[in-house]
């Protein structure tokens, strides 16, 4: 039998923390972090660096330069007076920009999986019995993933930095404020087992 280490030492981290970060595996005994709230999310988004949960946030703090790479982009397409060269070039860079969000949107929603994984795996090592069928709770399933909606966050987040000079209309940040409450609440639902991302 395996002597469980101290739970002072070194050792001890948060359970976001990958191995490769701080060469030291994560202990099965460790908790699983719960989802970081939206101030996080925006904190990444906003540049400043995670000291916890960096497996979603990390990816979450790249979304805004894809978004800002997308805008351009998109603004150049709409110009009449854009040179073919330029068209062409500014397209790469839409595809790109898609491509990018699209492959963070899926690390964040795969971090989110695996750990909605070891959750299930910990309930089932405490308690093995089965509940009932007729006892099991309605869980929903949601139509967007922790992904998608931090993607929508930093793409509100770039409208309104892109917008800062003119603060008489910012729509965005109302945007932000009301996306920002129902992503708590979403994650609350996540970490009380009453909700799924879609495809758990």
């Amino acid at each position: 039998m395996n002597a469980q280490p101290d739970h002072n030492t070194p050792e001890d981290r948060p359970s976001g923390t990958s191995d490769s970060e701080s060469g030291v595996e994560i202990p099965e005994w460790a908790p699983i972090e719960p989802l970081p709230s939206s101030e996080m999310v925006l904190a990444a988004i906003a540049g400043m660096v995670p000291v916890t949960a960096t497996d979603i946030l990390d990816p979450a703090g790249e979304f805004v330069e894809c978004q800002r790479q997308y805008r351009l982009a998109l603004s150049v397409l709409s110009q009449t007076s854009a040179s073919a060269e330029q068209m062409k070039e500014a397209a790469a860079e839409l595809v790109s920009a898609k491509s990018d969000v699209d492959m963070l949107i899926m690390v964040i929603d795969e971090s989110v999986a695996d750990r909605l994984l070891q959750r299930r795996k910990d309930r089932l090592h405490m308690r093995p019995m089965a509940a009932p069928a007729d006892s099991a709770p309605n869980v929903v399933v949601h139509t967007e993933s922790v992904g998608m909606i931090a993607a929508r966050m930093a793409e509100l987040w770039e409208r309104l930095v892109a917008k800062a000079s003119d603060l008489d209309e910012l729509p965005e940040a109302h945007q932000l404020c009301e996306l920002c409450a129902a992503y708590d609440v979403f994650a609350a639902e996540i970490e009380s087992g009453r909700r799924l991302p879609p495809g758990l």
